[in-house]
């Protein structure tokens, strides 16, 4: 916001002709909400306020609002600039950075009057005495206040600007450092907690697994969901009302099982590995994604495969799922079972390091009935 304070008409306004450099002294009164510009007029701008100066994104239009007023003498002018007495510490901050560029600039600075106020200053030409009265006085008649129309926007010159930037850049250095520090600050909590996630996934492979093959459709290992996370955790409790006593619901690289109480999850090799407290027994799960393939084409495939491979033996196709027996040759077996969910072939492999028995069956017929593609 500008507001031109004018005690007398426009056309008393003296207009330097040719050479004459005898210009009206220029007063900068600064305040921490507003810049108050004395000379052949009074400009009142609150949209430059004196934290602007001190932040830097205001210094320039100052510097031009100064060299508008002093017309075509600038920059043989006379300038002083002052703090407002009730202004705090970022009005004489903002002071100081004004006097840099002005001297910089090449305007000759003058002391205040003691004895004359910035704000009640009357103009060279007006009789004595008319002393215009403070601003929050009423106005005498022959006062007029109005917001000035601009003929054109006050652009700030190059010059300006890189002045500007040169008053605000050790704030604006500052204000780089604490962004700084945050953002490191961050990273290293992040690289810590994923840290001790790693740790603890690391904990639960206290002994070595045998690696069984998996019923993929190519004959290859079969892979779990793209971009597999290690050391992901898998338990959940969520759902935890709908289980029974004994039961842990996992939610791992986008499925969903019940197992025993017990069992966590890791991602080894591209499969999602359950192990409870029994070191003799593991259970395999995957989901994969089957791009429209129908379910009778993959048991169809299984089934040619487990003819074709010596390792993998007894096939059975039952209520739309296949279930069958692989002998890594390490002397442990894996029971498969798999079938179609969601557009994904679901897999639930049973790895024991001997013949199953019955605890061990059981858990993971829970696995088989339970897990699901979320």
């Amino acid at each position: 916001m500008t507001t031109n304070l004018s005690a007398h008409t426009p056309t008393d306004t003296p207009i330097p002709t040719g050479g004459e450099t005898t210009a009206v002294p220029i007063t900068v009164t600064i305040l921490d909400a507003a810049t108050i510009f004395e000379g052949p007029e009074t400009v009142y701008r609150y949209d430059l306020p004196g934290t602007g100066i001190v932040e830097g994104w205001a210094l320039g239009q100052v510097m031009d609002q100064i060299s508008k007023m002093a017309g075509l003498s600038w920059p043989d002018v006379e300038a002083c600039v002052v703090a407002d007495s009730s202004g705090t510490d970022i009005a004489q901050e903002a002071t100081s950075i004004i006097c840099r560029q002005l001297e910089v600039t090449g305007v000759r600075l003058i002391d205040p009057e003691p004895t004359i106020s910035p704000l009640a200053a009357p103009d060279p030409l007006d009789p004595p005495p008319h002393p215009v009265p403070e601003t929050t006085d009423s106005a005498p008649p022959t006062t007029v206040m109005e917001a000035p129309a601009y003929d054109e926007p006050v652009t700030p010159r190059w010059t300006d600007r890189l002045r500007g930037w040169l008053g605000a850049i050790d704030i604006f250095h500052v204000a780089i450092a604490v962004v700084i520090i945050a953002v490191a600050g961050a990273s290293w909590w992040a690289i810590g907690a994923q840290a001790s996630d790693d740790d603890d996934a690391a904990s639960d492979a206290s002994h070595p697994q045998p690696r069984a093959a998996e019923p993929s459709g190519d004959g290859a290992a079969e892979s779990a969901p793209a971009s597999p996370q290690p050391g992901m955790p898998g338990a959940s409790d969520s759902g935890s009302d709908e289980l029974n006593p004994g039961e842990k619901r996992l939610d791992v690289e986008g499925m969903s099982v019940v197992v025993p109480s017990g069992f966590h999850t890791k991602v080894e090799d591209g499969l999602v590995t359950a192990t409870g407290k029994d070191p003799n027994l593991r259970i395999l799960l995957a989901a994969d994604e089957m791009f429209n393939v129908p379910a009778d084409a993959l048991f169809k495939e299984i089934h040619a495969q487990v003819d074709e491979d010596p390792t993998l033996r007894d096939a059975t196709d039952e209520a739309g799922r296949l279930t069958y027996t692989e002998d890594p040759g390490d002397g442990s077996l894996v029971e498969w079972t798999t079938w179609e969910d969601r557009g994904h072939q679901m897999s639930v492999g049973c790895h024991t390091r001997h013949n199953s028995n019955a605890v061990q069956k059981a858990a993971c017929r829970m696995a088989t009935e339970s897990l699901v593609k979320k």
